[in-house]
């Protein structure tokens, strides 16, 4: 066996050398060791091997958030970066993407970005600090029937993290058991990658049914009314109806007597007033957008009073609609001359602080009254007002 021979030299110092700071000679101890050569080459190998680990550049925390659908993995990812390195360029690899997970909202940083570099999804930035983010991420579901699985890798530099995943298991069955966690479920990573399997309830499959829900039942939820009048007697009435009714539905509106119908808009759409007959319009109304349950109708109207005197009696009336209306609201504006007093009818006037009325696009002029009636069915509402000059301010009070 071939071998080599080594001499081990040691040189002693006398401790009166030291105090004096003079070196003493005094014979070396010397001698041989014989190793074999096999054993010496390996230690000599794995010493000029030895690489040191390179520099930590960034510190990285994460927290993965998850939700199933019928074929994907929905994953919300929240990172906090603490980057070490300043003035120069680090790329901080947090997650592995392919062509099954791609990014779907990524965030915007002011002294960094986030995007995707060579397959990864990365933090791109030249100064130091921490940077806190989230992104939303989709993992398609690989599989076939109603089996899916979809699996998420971790970058190189982001520490694994169990995923919390929101789990319904009325309409989802998981294919492993998991540990709960809070509300939801812990998928821990297995070397750098979390795995999730699941399949569609087959309770759900067998016994889902369409739901047929019933017929809504039409009816006007709040109807508004407004009476504006000149002193001259010029009078208009508009009347709003927000409708309740989940399909197209037949309504009548009877225009009160004396009244000319000038504008009729249903879900903000003209309607031809020519087709009222006798003061009687018939509509088909359904609602605003498809698959909602609320329309608006609105009745423009037109009305000659008549001159006003130093006193007197108006008597106003509102059309008659085929639905019952839950809730009547009404304001009227006439001239600020007249104290004006309730006498009759089927409004019954409240104060103003108690009013809820339908906000103007202009202010109107003159005395604002307020009145309401509740439960209206298949009726015209009335209401009758006496009026006599205001001498409140006058000098003859």
């Amino acid at each position: 066996m071939r071998t080599l021979s080594l001499v081990v030299g040691l040189l002693l110092l006398a401790p009166e050398a030291l105090a004096t700071g003079a070196a003493l000679s005094t014979p070396s101890p010397s001698g041989t060791a014989t190793v074999p050569l096999d054993q010496l080459i390996p230690l000599y190998t794995q010493r000029q091997a030895y690489v040191p680990p390179p520099p930590t550049e960034a510190l990285v925390k994460s927290q993965l958030k998850g939700r199933l659908s019928t074929d994907a993995l929905q994953v919300d990812a929240s990172f906090q970066v603490e980057v070490l390195a300043d003035g120069r360029w680090t790329q901080v690899r947090l997650l592995h993407l392919d062509a099954d997970t791609y990014p779907t909202a990524l965030p915007t940083l002011e002294d960094a970005t986030v995007g995707v570099v060579d397959g990864f999804l990365c933090l791109l930035t030249r100064k130091a600090g921490r940077h806190a983010f989230e992104v939303g991420l989709t993992v398609r579901a690989s599989g076939t029937g109603p089996e899916r699985r979809a699996q998420l890798r971790f970058g190189p530099e982001a520490s694994s993290v169990p995923l919390q995943l929101d789990a319904d298991t009325s309409i989802f069955t998981l294919m492993e058991p998991l540990p709960t966690s809070g509300e939801g479920y812990a998928v821990y990573p297995v070397q750098g990658v979390v795995r999730v399997g699941w399949r569609s309830a087959s309770s759900v499959s067998q016994s889902a049914k369409p739901q047929v829900r019933p017929p809504m039942e039409p009816r006007i939820a709040e109807a508004t009314a407004t009476w504006v009048s000149t002193l001259e007697g010029r009078a208009s009435l508009r009347v709003s109806y927000t409708l309740n009714l989940d399909r197209e539905q037949p309504l009548e509106l009877t225009v009160p007597e004396g009244h000319k119908l000038e504008r009729v808009t249903l879900n903000a759409v003209p309607v031809p007033v020519e087709d009222a007959t006798e003061g009687v319009l018939k509509l088909k109304v359904a609602p605003s957008r498809l698959g909602e349950t609320s329309g608006a109708l609105e009745v423009v109207l037109a009305r000659e009073l008549g001159v006003f005197h130093l006193s007197g009696r108006l008597k106003l009336a509102l059309p008659r609609v085929s639905w019952p209306v839950a809730e009547l609201r009404a304001r009227a504006h006439f001239p600020a001359v007249f104290n004006y007093r309730r006498e009759g009818g089927s409004l019954e006037q409240v104060d103003a602080a108690d009013a809820v009325a339908a906000t103007a696009s202009a202010p109107l002029p003159g005395k604002v009254l307020h009145f309401r009636q509740y439960l209206v069915a298949a009726s015209s509402p009335t209401l009758e007002l006496g009026y006599s000059v205001d001498i409140s301010d006058s000098y003859f009070r």
